[in-house]
C-alpha cells in the first residue's frame, strides 16, 4: 500500500529526508524536477514548446528548475512568471540559474503563450499543495486565460487551486490533463469532485526517506498490486477448508443479481455454496449454476424464511431481495441470531435505512457494500466528497462494520476508521450487476483469509483488475458484470506473476 500523506506530514517526509540522507533543500527540489522533466521527456517529442507558469514559491522553484532542465534536453521553454512578493529561497536560487541561460524564453503575459506557433505543453508551478486560500486577482485572470489555451497541461505537485487535504471552494483551479505528485497521492486525487482538474495523475518517487514513510501514521492508504497477500490453500485441503457462503439474493423475476452473487463466490474460491431461494426459482439456479446447493424458501414469491446458518462462514443477504415486510423481518431474524461473517448489500442496505433500530443490531465487523445513493440513504447526504468520506469513517467507527464506498478509487472503511482507496477498476464497470458480483468475490475470499478488513480490500482489487481485463478485451460499452466474472482467473493469474 501507498499511504496517504497530509500536506504537512509531507513537509515533514521533505524535513526528515533533508536532515537524515543528508541532502540540501535546494538538491531535493532539483531531484523532484528531474523526476519531472524527465516524464515530459518520455513522452513528449521536442516538436512540443513547453510553456511553464511560476509562482515564487517552492512550487514555482519547481517549474524554474524543470524549465532549465527540459531547456538542456533541447526543448523550446517559455517561462511565465506569477510574482507575490518575495520569492523563496530555493525559488531565487532557480531563478538565478535560469537567468543564466539566454535559451529560454520570458514572457510577460499568458497572451504571449498564444503567439507561439506549434504543439505546446503548459506547465502548472504556480501555487501547489501549498495553497492557503482561494485564487484571486491576476493569478486567477491567469489561470482561467491558460485554461482556455490549446495544448497539453501538466501540473506539478497538485493542481493551483486545489486544496490537497479538504473540499476546494475557490472558481479558479488549473484544469490539468495529467498531474505530477511527488513521493505519495493527495487525498484530493481520490475525490470525483477533483478529477475535472487534476486529470490522470502520477506519483514520481523522489527518494524521501523510506524510515520516515515507514513510521509516519496515517488513516488513508492507496491499495495495488504488490499487496496481494493470498492464503495458499493446504494440499490437505477439503471443500471445508475453502469455506461454506450462503446467499440470500434475487426475488422472483430478478434472479440475475442472484446467479452474479453465487459466479463471483464459485469463481473465487469457495468450497460449499448453498442459494436461498423461492420455488419457482430453484431450476433458475440449478441450470445457471449447477454447484450450486439448494436452500428453498418457505415463500412463493417474497424471501422471508429464516434457516439454520450456523455452519456457514459467510452470509450474503440484499441483492434484489425486495423490501416485503417478510423480508424486513427475516434481515433482522439474521442480525439476531447469525455469528458468522455478514455481507449486506443492496436492498438489505436500503431495509436498514429504512429501519434505523437495526443499525445497532449489525454484529462487529459486518460488511455493507453501498453504492453512492445508498449510502446517502444511509448515513446521510454529503456537501461534498471529502465530507463523505469523514461520514464513512464516523460511521464505520460508531457501528463498528465494514463499509466499501464503491466508485471510482471505491474506499472500503475499517470499523477503526481507516480508509483504502483501490487502484483498479474502470467505468464500464458502472453497470446493474457489478456491486452482486463484488458480494460474491467477498464471500469467496474470506474463509480463506479470515480477516474481514483485508478480505475486503484484495476483493475490490481484484473485482477492479478483472474489470480492467475485461475493458482491455472487450471494450467497457461491450463489457458486461458477467464477464467480469469470467476474468477473475486471469487477474488472479496476473498478480501471481
Amino acid at each position: 500500500m501507498i499511504k496517504i500523506l497530509s500536506t504537512e506530514q509531507v513537509r515533514k517526509a521533505d524535513e526528515y529526508t533533508i536532515k537524515n540522507e543528508p541532502i540540501s533543500s535546494i538538491n531535493l527540489m532539483e531531484r523532484a524536477s528531474k523526476k519531472v522533466a524527465e516524464w515530459v521527456l518520455h513522452r513528449f517529442s521536442k516538436k512540443f514548446k513547453v510553456c511553464i507558469i511560476a509562482g515564487s514559491g517552492n512550487n514555482g522553484g519547481d517549474g524554474l528548475a524543470v524549465a532549465r532542465i527540459l531547456n538542456g534536453y533541447g526543448y523550446k521553454v517559455y517561462v511565465l512568471l506569477v510574482l507575490g512578493g518575495a520569492g523563496s529561497d530555493d525559488f531565487n536560487e532557480n531563478l538565478d540559474r535560469l537567468k543564466n541561460l539566454s535559451s529560454v524564453n520570458f514572457v510577460s503575459k499568458a497572451e504571449d503563450f498564444e503567439g507561439i506557433s506549434g504543439e505546446k505543453i503548459y506547465i502548472d508551478a504556480v501555487f501547489g499543495s501549498g495553497l492557503s486560500r482561494d485564487i484571486e486577482g491576476e493569478p486567477a485572470e491567469l489561470i482561467h486565460t491558460i485554461n482556455q489555451h490549446y495544448g497539453v497541461k501538466l501540473a506539478i505537485d497538485i493542481p493551483s487551486g486545489i486544496y490537497a487535504d479538504k473540499h476546494s471552494t475557490g472558481k479558479s483551479i488549473f484544469k490539468a490533463d495529467h498531474t505530477l505528485s511527488f513521493q505519495t497521492p493527495k487525498l484530493a486525487f481520490m475525490m470525483p469532485e477533483n478529477y475535472p482538474f487534476v486529470g490522470e495523475w502520477h506519483i514520481l518517487d523522489i527518494g524521501l526517506s523510506q524510515e520516515f514513510l515507514r513510521q509516519v501514521d496515517t488513516d488513508k492508504s492507496y491499495f495495488e498490486a504488490r499487496d496481494y497477500r493470498e492464503k495458499a490453500v493446504t494440499p490437505f485441503g477439503h471443500k471445508g477448508t475453502r469455506g461454506r457462503a450462503t446467499v440470500i439474493a434475487g426475488g422472483f423475476g430478478k434472479m440475475g443479481a442472484a446467479l452474479l452473487v453465487l459466479k463471483g463466490a464459485l469463481h473465487s474460491g469457495i468450497g460449499l455454496l448453498t442459494a436461498q431461494v423461492c420455488p419457482p426459482s430453484v431450476n433458475v439456479v440449478q441450470t445457471a449454476v449447477p454447484e450450486a446447493l439448494i436452500l428453498q424458501d418457505e415463500n412463493d414469491y417474497v424471501l422471508g424464511t429464516l434457516h439454520d446458518y450456523s455452519n456457514q462462514d459467510v452470509l450474503v443477504m440484499g441483492p434484489a431481495i425486495g423490501n416485503a415486510n417478510k423480508t424486513c423481518i427475516l434481515l433482522r431474524e439474521v442480525l439476531s441470531s447469525y455469528n458468522g461473517q455478514l455481507v449486506l448489500d443492496a436492498d438489505a442496505i436500503n431495509i436498514l435505512a429504512e429501519n434505523r433500530e437495526m443499525l445497532e443490531m449489525l454484529p462487529k465487523n459486518t460488511i455493507l457494500t453501498p453504492h453512492p445513493g445508498e449510502f446517502s440513504r444511509l448515513v446521510g447526504k454529503a456537501e461534498n466528497d471529502f465530507e463523505r468520506i469523514e461520514l464513512l469513517q464516523s460511521f464505520c467507527k460508531k457501528y463498528q462494520v465494514i463499509t466499501v464506498l464503491k466508485g471510482k478509487y471505491t474506499a472500503v472503511c475499517s470499523a477503526k476508521g481507516e480508509i483504502s482507496f483501490n487502484s483498479t477498476g474502470n467505468s464500464g464497470m458502472a453497470k446493474g450487476g457489478s456491486g452482486d458480483l463484488l458480494c460474491g468475490i467477498i464471500a469467496g475470499i474470506y474463509p480463506r483469509k479470515k480477516n474481514t478488513f483485508e478480505t475486503v480490500k484484495l476483493a475490490v482489487f481484484l473485482h477492479g483488475l478483472a474489470g480492467d481485463l475485461a475493458k482491455s478485451y472487450l471494450g467497457e460499452n461491450f463489457m458486461t458484470p458477467s464477464n467480469i466474472a469470467d476474468y477473475l482467473s486471469f487477474a488472479e493469474m496476473n498478480l501471481d506473476e
